[in-house]
């Protein structure tokens, strides 16, 4: 393998200046020239061994070919062509280094290889190459081909037609666009056309080839540019640095991260027997992970939901056990944050919020858009309680319509609220907050009090409670990566990362399928391997697609479930009874065949007949439409008589309503007539008139006969 020895002419770079060693010294120390400030100094073998260790010392060799360095480190990725490859090159090259063959017999030594050697060595000089590597590194891997060093590393194309390409490219990708690597070709023909145009004979240039063109969009493509146009820049700069660092506390309340989220769970309404799902909003201790309040909230979250939930959690709890004598812990978490962090959604944004945080001392950070990692606390949070708890409740939606499938959730609803405060205490207290955290090392509850004790937390309240109310009243597969994501179980998985591994892949013209782990039990997130990073990336349901199935995504989703709902659509579709549909086409076709006979025996007829069947035909339309929108067996009823306007000059354009009260004796009429020719309609002797009429007026005089 590669090595170095402490010796002089040794180079090295430390406290990022670049050192010579010299000479070696008594007392196992050495001298060195400092090339950074060209000075002579003295340092011991241990101390530069030491810093060495602690990868602070990086040994310089500038001897080495590139080809000799060993890149495979992991031996368990060699191939067995590899393998074979370095044994039969070693075999060849042994008795040249153990000096059995010298130099001027290297000639005939390659001439009276075996024959299961003799294609491994084409000449002479592979043999010294073979030797100058061995010798720079004692490493049987540096015998390996470097494939990689071959071929040029630059483009043989003039600069212009580059800079003409990476313009195209740059002007895309900051509208977010997707544009065709051969549309970028004939968009750069066109443009080296109108330049040659203005230019003389010899200056003209020379369009390249498609595949150059693409090579060339692969070497200058800059991701990030569309990354920020279509996803913002917070999330361009975690796509392409990643989560560069983690959020470190060192005690409790120092950090303190609130969020909400739809309950899983639907509730019966005591009152009207309503199914009611409530948002859950919940504060958790960055440090321990312990919770430290709640607030349940019917409708959409705002400013005071989340001063009732910081209530809950500044406020000490020590009466729920009387409350709830089911629970076998204290819920000892209480006391005031020294940081709240919360989305950017308005919510938070609220003013009165804002001043509230300043009154009481207490600073918040506001994530950037579309950063939920930057409380990831809060949001594992709810996952573990949706996980352990509320999806073994009867009455749960699930995370999504996916999952969820036929489960009928509001009909299986059986939890008062009364019952679902009781069940959230015991998940957070009971099952959660005394649960064991292989990743915090202890449960979060001792964790709380031992960093209490620790750090010495001196936890604040208010003088008098009521000045803080009154402010704050495991599966494996392998797929193909396609424009659409990944399908799995008739479902599409995508994300950012995964269509950047996918552009990865086209860019070097590779196509075969990825590695996928995922957990069948909760299929919201697949991870994909990635050979070139060496790493896993995770993929997500395509957005609405759970949606469009009736999925409720905030559940976990079950492979089962996922080939069932498949399973189930075809099979509905499949047993579907079709025979009214039968029956309609027959129907269908009798009527064309009839309408075709008459239209014969009509072109039979004369002008005048002609017609007269034709008006038959328009009537018998009418009296159709009539006899839909017409009222059955009701009394006919007309008016008789004159009307009489109330007043001069009105309007007789706007149609008026009237309702008349005429109670009708037996001797009297039941007809009655007026000049304006209304028909109006009633069964009683007491008789409720709805008139309408251009001309109608207060002043009625009618009289009524029987139709």
């Amino acid at each position: 393998m590669q090595g170095f020895a402490i010796l002089p002419g040794l180079r090295f770079m430390w406290k990022e200046q670049e050192f010579l060693i010299r000479k070696s010294l008594d007392h196992n120390e050495i001298e060195v020239t400092n090339l950074s400030y060209n000075l002579v100094e003295v340092y011991s073998v241990n101390e530069l061994i030491e810093a060495w260790n602690d990868e602070r010392l990086i040994i310089k060799r500038d001897f080495i070919v590139k080809e000799a360095e060993v890149i495979q480190h992991d031996v368990d990725m060699f191939s067995e062509d590899d393998r074979n490859i370095i044994k039969k090159r070693f075999r060849i090259l042994e008795p040249v280094l153990l000096g059995i063959v010298k130099p001027k017999d290297y000639e005939s030594y390659i001439n009276t290889l075996s024959d299961d050697l003799r294609p491994f060595v084409s000449s002479v000089s592979t043999l010294y190459r073979w030797k100058r590597r061995w010798d720079e590194t004692h490493d049987k891997r540096s015998l390996l081909p470097r494939n990689d060093l071959k071929g040029s590393k630059t483009f043989k194309i003039p600069k212009e037609i580059q800079n003409i390409i990476e313009r195209f490219l740059i002007k895309y990708d900051k509208e977010g666009l997707d544009v065709s690597n051969r549309r970028i070709h004939n968009e750069m023909k066109v443009e080296v056309q109108e330049l040659n145009a203005t230019r003389p004979e010899e200056g003209k240039l020379t369009p390249c080839g498609k595949a150059t063109t693409n090579r060339v969009i692969q070497h200058l493509r800059k991701t990030y540019i569309k990354d920020r146009a279509r996803h913002g820049t917070v999330q361009a700069n975690l796509n392409k640095y990643g989560s560069t660092a983690e959020v470190y506390v060192e005690r409790p309340l120092q950090r303190v991260e609130i969020d909400s989220t739809p309950l899983d769970l639907f509730v019966v309404d005591t009152l009207n027997s309503k199914k009611e799902r409530f948002n859950l909003i919940h504060a958790v201790d960055k440090a321990t992970g312990y919770g430290l309040g709640y607030e349940l909230w019917l409708g959409e979250p705002n400013a005071k939901a989340i001063k009732q939930c910081l209530l809950h959690a500044m406020l000490p709890k020590t009466h729920i056990r009387s409350l709830y004598p089911r629970l076998q812990h204290d819920w000892t978490a209480f006391g005031k944050p020294e940081v709240i962090v919360v989305d950017n959604a308005k919510v938070h944004d609220a003013a009165d919020l804002e001043e509230f945080f300043g009154l009481i001392g207490i600073e918040v950070q506001f994530c950037p858009v579309k950063a939920g990692h930057h409380k990831g606390t809060v949001e594992r949070m709810f996952r573990t309680m949706n996980e352990k708890m509320f999806h073994s409740i009867p009455g749960t939606s699930f995370s999504d319509p996916k999952m969820r499938s036929l489960y009928d959730s509001t009909g299986k609803a059986c939890l008062t609220l009364k019952a679902l405060h009781e069940i959230i205490h015991l998940t957070m207290v009971d099952i959660i907050a005394n649960d064991y955290s292989s990743s915090r090392g202890g449960t979060p509850a001792f964790l709380w009090e031992q960093g209490l004790k620790d750090c010495r937390v001196h936890r604040t309240l208010p003088m008098k409670k009521k000045d803080l109310i009154m402010l704050l009243s495991t599966g494996l597969e392998y797929r193909k990566i396609t424009n659409k994501g990944i399908e799995l179980a008739g479902q599409f998985f995508q994300s950012t990362a995964l269509m950047q591994l996918s552009d990865q892949i086209k860019r070097k013209k590779k196509d075969k399928s990825v590695r996928l782990r995922f957990n069948p039990s909760d299929m919201r997130t697949i991870y994909v391997f990635d050979e070139e990073n060496d790493q896993y990336i995770e993929a997500n349901p395509v957005r609405n697609s759970l949606r469009k199935k009736n999925i409720d995504e905030n559940h976990p989703v079950h492979m089962a479930q996922l080939r069932y709902h498949c399973h189930r659509k075809n099979k509905e579709y499949n047993e579907f009874d079709t025979t009214h549909l039968v029956y309609a086409y027959q129907h269908v076709e009798a009527i064309v065949q009839n309408s075709r006979s008459e239209i014969a025996q009509l072109e039979k007829l004369p002008d005048d007949q002609r017609a007269v069947e034709h008006y038959k035909h328009l009537s018998s339309i009418q009296l159709l439409h009539k006899a839909q929108i017409a009222p059955d067996q009701l009394e006919s009823l007309e008016f008789k008589g004159e009307i009489s306007p109330a007043t001069e000059g009105q309007s007789r354009k706007s149609t008026k309503r009237r309702k008349v009260n005429s109670k009708l004796d037996d001797t009297s009429s039941k007809s009655f007539s007026s000049t304006a020719g209304i028909e109006v309609i009633s069964e009683t002797s007491e008789l409720p008139l709805l008139l309408f009429d251009d001309d109608l007026d207060d002043d009625w005089e009618v009289t009524i006969r029987e139709s």
